[in-house]
């Protein structure tokens, strides 16, 4: 599982589950928190995060980028005259404060675990992928039903800009 000197990342994640467990998170959030850094103490897990020069840290970063850049083009076009108040400013940055932090700590372990399953179905890999990606974005109705709508489009996104880099890393 972990080789050689890794003390600091047994520390680090040590620190984090006990931060994260005396805290007043709500349970579910609290299990997914603990098992996406869990997931960071095998090698496999941190290979695929970390290789093609942190592909999928910034597909993460790309698809929280481009929905909230699409929430606010849309927003945009609904209304009737726009003004751009501190306001509107501020609900930028908290949307896409939520949908980073959704895309990192739930889309990456997703997008790892469909990258590593879907590695074995050599001929059908594009769909199986896609299925485990939209399908976690929408078990996300369960867990919480209010973000289903943004989870699922971001998973979307997340799936669509995961295969674009994918496909030109693999062309070079």
């Amino acid at each position: 599982m972990i080789k050689g000197n890794s003390y600091i990342l047994i520390f680090s994640v040590l620190i984090f589950l006990i931060i994260l467990f005396v805290s007043t998170t709500p349970l579910i959030i609290k299990a997914i928190l603990a098992i996406a850094t869990i997931a960071f103490l095998f090698p496999i897990f941190r290979k695929i995060l970390f290789n093609h020069k942190c592909r999928k840290l910034k597909v993460a970063f790309y698809s929280s980028l481009t929905f909230t850049i699409g929430l606010f083009l849309l927003s945009f076009l609904m209304e009737d005259s726009f003004h751009f108040t501190g306001g509107e400013f501020l609900f930028i940055f908290i949307v896409l404060f939520y949908s980073l932090i959704g895309n990192f700590v739930y889309g990456l372990p997703v997008s790892a675990l469909a990258e590593w399953v879907s590695m074995k179905f050599s001929t059908i890999r594009f769909w199986v992928s896609g299925l485990i990606h939209i399908g976690f974005g929408l078990v996300t109705y369960f867990i919480a039903p209010g973000f289903s709508v943004p989870a699922i489009i971001c998973s979307i996104l997340f799936f669509a800009f995961d295969e674009i880099t994918r496909k030109r890393i693999m062309a070079l």
